[in-house]
């Protein structure tokens, strides 16, 4: 039995008389003057005949690895790297290339792939090695008006700008305003931030009232019978008839304490959140509810800072049996060679310290699992959501304070350990939207 047969071109010339010509199967765009790895035809020849189905594969270049394919990455940053292979019958299917696409048109025949469900497959291997014109493959200003043309096919509203790097920034139009409620467990702890003594709660509840530009909220707190009255009496000042305070008098479990606000909370999404954050973005709460609100998106989180401004959280990452986050200590101005900490992309999984999600996928999971009180439990929902065919986005314009463990000593039960991995073991041994090598954890 024969494998498939591959036409390599390495330009758009070649490209479109290669679409219209050949008789070849898959037609192998090589981007940027990159130079094809040995093995590059057999590797690719392989991936094939395991995913016959598929009509779009890229991979790795020794200069970089790449995550999985998502459709929501694709749309702010083309990262599919210098080699694609393309089925010619599927691009043919597409009428062959678009004259408003010139120079870029590799990531043009991706997108309109990716609206037409297509099957697009990551290779993990190296491909290629990268030419001198692998720049111009990233282009932000060709890749504009193609992403634009793209959404409008999608029937999908956003701003589309410039972002860092090779990224552009989406800002996804609201499809409605619905009432979003924030749920924040306490216990009215205090701790000193930035030399000053504040009680988390209030001073995380004011920040957010003072400057979201999103005013229809509500506030569910759940609050331990142990947080003082003048805390209570605070938050009341405050928020008024905002205000759904929540009693808890149990032993302290995080899940069961989140699940208890998601009960009382009245609106269409709840936003998660621990009451040790402070704001930064004001538009943080249109940028979740853009990203929730966009077809199969589950969850969605954002970029979040220890108090001396170095990365807390950018996505969760799920490997060699532990869960983790991704970029934590980098500095803030600090990305990898991809720019993904530029991009609105997809993960494995995201913190619930702060985490937006629809009412009605949090109880389509069940909410949080009581069994695991105080670690892990976001983790276990994000693969929860994720088993419904639900994604999770992390995006680096929600940006916020996150004073973590200053309200409660951070500790792991080994029942937490042992639950995590006896629901998820073989869900946390390679993340794909993360690629490690080894030990190579960041």
């Amino acid at each position: 039995m024969h494998g498939p047969s591959l036409h390599v071109v390495r330009d758009e010339l070649e490209l479109g008389e290669a679409i219209a010509g050949t008789e070849a199967d898959f037609i192998v765009l090589v981007r940027g003057g990159a130079v094809l790895s040995d093995d590059a035809n057999d590797t690719l020849s392989e991936v094939i005949g395991r995913f016959p189905e598929s009509d779009l594969l890229y991979g790795d270049d020794d200069g970089a690895r790449r995550p999985a394919f998502s459709a929501v990455r694709l749309r702010g940053q083309d990262y599919l790297g210098p080699v694609l292979a393309l089925r010619t019958e599927r691009a043919r299917s597409l009428g062959g290339l678009r004259p408003e696409a010139t120079g870029a048109h590799g990531y043009d025949l991706a997108l309109r792939l990716s609206a037409a469900g297509a099957s697009i497959v990551y290779v993990p291997s190296v491909l290629a090695s990268p030419g001198a014109g692998s720049d111009d493959i990233h282009a932000t200003a060709r890749t504009l008006p193609i992403v634009r043309h793209h959404l409008g096919q999608l029937g999908i509203q956003a701003e589309v700008s410039h972002g860092r790097g090779s990224a552009l920034d989406l800002r996804y139009a609201l499809e409605a305003r619905p009432l979003v409620s924030i749920v924040i467990p306490t216990r009215g702890g205090s701790a000193v931030i930035a030399g000053t003594d504040r009680v988390m709660v209030v001073e995380a509840v004011r920040g957010i009232s003072e400057r979201s530009s999103y005013d229809n909220v509500e506030f569910v707190i759940v609050a331990d019978d142990a947080t003082p009255q003048s805390v209570i009496d605070e938050l009341d000042a405050l928020l008024g008839e905002r205000l759904v305070l929540v009693r808890w008098s149990a032993p302290f479990n995080f899940s069961a304490k989140m699940n208890r606000g998601a009960v009382h909370a009245n609106g269409e999404y709840l936003l998660l959140l621990n009451d040790d954050i402070e704001l930064v973005s004001p538009d943080w709460i249109e940028r979740l509810l853009g990203l929730a609100q966009q077809p199969d998106v589950g969850l969605a989180s954002g970029l979040l800072y220890f108090e001396d401004g170095t990365v807390q959280h950018g996505g969760h990452l799920y490997a060699h049996g532990q869960a983790g986050h991704i970029a934590i200590g980098w500095p803030a101005d600090a990305d990898d060679e991809l720019g993904s900490m530029s991009v609105d992309r997809e993960v494995s999984g995201a913190t619930a310290a702060c985490a937006m999600v629809s009412a009605d996928d949090f109880w389509a999971v069940g909410g949080f699992s009581s069994l695991l009180p105080g670690n892990y439990n976001d983790v276990d929902f994000c693969l929860k959501l994720r088993s419904l065919g639900r994604s999770v986005i992390w995006s680096p314009h929600v940006k916020l304070y996150h004073f973590e463990s200053k309200t409660r000593e951070a500790t792991v039960a080994p029942s937490e350990i042992a639950a995590l991995r006896s629901r998820w073991n073989s869900r946390i041994q390679v993340d794909a939207y993360w690629p490690t090598t080894g030990d190579d954890r960041r």
